[in-house]
């Protein structure tokens, strides 16, 4: 990820194994976020109710998607990649096998 965008509610966190940002003080990640608004379509306003964080995280967060959604895509993928390896969706009919 390169990025000169500097996050007043975001952050790295180191040893999570990803580039994805976190919203800071919470382990929540960005693309939990994006989830809680576009896939659960709950509103800017319930998300920061819900998860206890600012309004301006949740939009912050949201951006972040929006900019880096490949890598965000990538990572989520190369992680299933390594699960399906571990066997952890053996006998899950959702893993397309």
């Amino acid at each position: 990820m390169v990025t000169n965008t500097i996050y007043r509610f975001l952050e790295n966190q180191s040893g999570k194994g990803t580039q994805e940002l976190f919203v800071r003080n919470t382990g929540v990640r960005a693309s939990t976020i994006w989830h809680d608004r576009y896939v659960s379509r709950q509103s800017p306003d319930q998300i920061a109710l819900d998860r206890d964080i600012s309004l301006d995280a949740v939009f912050e967060a949201l951006s972040f998607c929006q900019e880096n959604w490949e890598l965000i895509c990538d990572e989520k993928d190369a992680e299933k990649r390594r699960l399906d390896s571990l066997g952890f969706f053996d006998g899950d009919s959702t893993s397309g096998q």
